[in-house]
């Protein structure tokens, strides 16, 4: 997984780490996709000190949410480890949003996400790409494994948008909240988060000595 990305929306964007889903088949349990998260770097590691030098971090939880809070280009990037449809990963994120949503009024978006993969055949190496760009839009696209090497990621537009912060927050928080289907990616992006945060905190005092 690369540690930079450069996107078309906004600066490049840092991976804070990656995650591994897997679906318990039998007597063992199946990977079916990774999941990295990516945020846009400066915007992402000046919130950060913002929110550090408010007192606002104690845990890892209070990173994951600052990511969810944050007001920066973020990515959710998925790659399949396994053959799976596009209905599965959609039906998937349906089951488990799908009672929120109806509580936030957000049922329209949600039904506009799932129409973005349900008919997508998300073989082994696929990845799918979703932003949340700071300006509020919910962008979704699907690379196959041929395309993910060739494809240009600044010159992408993407076909599949739509605009909810409500499904969007919900759709984070999916993997970032306290009941992630990826657990055990929260303290790697915590962590992440910890390092850009640290790479801001050099910056600012070497500006500082340098004007002193």
């Amino acid at each position: 997984m690369l540690l930079a990305l450069s996107c078309r929306e906004g600066d490049e964007f840092r991976c804070l780490g990656s995650g591994m889903r897997a679906k318990q088949v039998l007597m063992m349990k199946a990977q079916v996709y990774s999941v990295a998260l990516y945020v846009e770097a400066e915007l992402a590691a000046k919130e950060l000190g913002i929110r550090y030098r408010g007192g606002f971090f104690e845990n890892d939880d209070d990173f994951c949410q600052a990511i969810v809070d944050g007001a920066f280009n973020k990515v959710l990037l998925f790659q399949m480890l396994r053959d799976i449809e596009g209905r599965q990963f959609a039906d998937a994120v349906k089951d488990k949003l799908g009672p929120r949503i109806q509580l936030t009024g957000a049922t329209a978006a949600l039904d506009t996400f799932v129409g973005f993969l349900v008919d997508e055949k998300l073989t082994k190496g696929t990845q799918v790409h979703i932003m949340w760009t700071k300006a509020g839009d919910l962008e979704v696209v699907v690379l196959t494994p041929d395309a993910v090497a060739s494809t240009n990621l600044q010159s992408l537009a993407p076909k599949n948008r739509l605009r909810s912060e409500g499904f969007a927050r919900a759709l984070f928080e999916l993997f970032l909240g306290g009941g992630s289907l990826v657990a055990d990616a929260r303290p790697v992006w915590a962590a992440g988060a910890r390092e850009l945060l640290d790479s801001e905190q050099v910056k600012r005092e070497s500006r500082k000595a340098g004007s002193g």
